[in-house]
């Protein structure tokens, strides 16, 4: 997330410190100018970062989008990874530009009933008007607080940095006024794929057999298997396996949680049966990744032979 031609004031991104939390999120503050400006919208080292930007006054317009993209304060703006390539900001305008990787994203939609709308709007480029002073004032609370979490670096900080970008989700999610966006129509496969996700959401940590998936579906199981070779090109058994690797992950690069205490939250029978879980869906066994994690930025290439989470429709 690269500024040019911008106010002294509001140079820089503030980061929290480490390697790992600077390819996760940046922002930046834009500051009042005389001048028009230009952000360049980096897709960070796996190509999956998402933009959100409050434009709390002004107006500006994205660079790479066909038409052109423009939208005016105050709004919110989502851009999904690769969506476009510039932002302009006109003279005056103010707001934040946050950058989130995808996987911190995943994170803060999971294991909630809202994760299928969230994660929906996620994938779509949106420039959301707000119209409420009181949706302005919220979304303007999560970013200022961002930005002085990232500069401060504190005890706690990712856990509070993480809780806001989910708010800020929810933000767009109401705003929006796409109150059923997960299950708008697209046919009977869609809506099973949907409401599969959901299911998956609610009861990976369970290791519900696919079986019992199908049938609380009301599908039999090669109906349900052969909507997501068709649609995902994976199976269904492959789409939960990939949920429960994610999280696992995620776990064991953020918590301070053993690899024992993770596979009994993940709902494993010991330890053991986690660890060859994890090795042949991850590639290394879970103490490997959160070591090579913990050294190195190295474990992305890892993360990348996984699908997104944007994947599902």
């Amino acid at each position: 997330m690269t500024g040019r031609r911008a106010d002294p004031a509001g140079a820089g991104t503030s980061l929290l410190s480490g390697s790992l939390a600077r390819h996760k999120i940046q922002l930046q503050a834009i500051r009042s100018a005389l001048t028009g400006r230009d952000w360049t919208l980096e897709r960070g080292p796996d190509g999956r970062l998402s933009h959100a930007m409050l434009v709390t006054a002004g107006s500006g317009h994205l660079v790479g989008t066909d038409p052109l993209f423009g939208f005016s304060g105050p709004a919110l703006v989502w851009v999904p990874p690769g969506s476009a390539e510039r932002l302009h900001m006109k003279a005056g305008a103010t707001g934040w530009l946050l950058a989130i990787a995808d996987d911190l994203l995943a994170s803060t939609m999971s294991g909630n009933a809202e994760s299928i709308a969230l994660s929906a709007i996620a994938g779509r480029l949106l420039a959301v008007p707000l119209a409420s002073a009181g949706a302005l004032a919220d979304l303007a609370h999560s970013f200022a607080a961002i930005e002085r979490e990232l500069s401060a670096a504190a005890r706690g900080s990712w856990t509070a940095v993480t809780a806001h970008v989910a708010l800020v989700m929810v933000g767009l999610w109401r705003a929006s006024g796409i109150e059923a966006v997960a299950g708008r129509s697209g046919g009977p496969a869609s809506s099973i794929l949907q409401r599969f996700r959901h299911l998956v959401e609610l009861h990976y940590r369970d290791h519900w057999r696919i079986p019992r998936y199908a049938g609380a579906l009301a599908v039999s199981t090669d109906r349900l298997h052969a909507i997501c070779l068709r649609e995902l090109a994976r199976s269904p058994l492959t789409l939960v396996h990939e949920r429960l690797v994610r999280e696992a992950m995620l776990l064991l690069e953020r918590s301070m949680l053993t690899v024992e205490q993770i596979s009994a939250h993940l709902g494993f029978k010991d330890p053991a049966h986690f660890n060859r879980f994890f090795k042949t869906n991850a590639g290394v066994p879970p103490g490997a990744f959160r070591r090579e994690t913990a050294r190195s930025a190295a474990h992305r290439s890892l993360v990348q032979t996984h699908h997104s989470y944007a994947d599902w429709p």
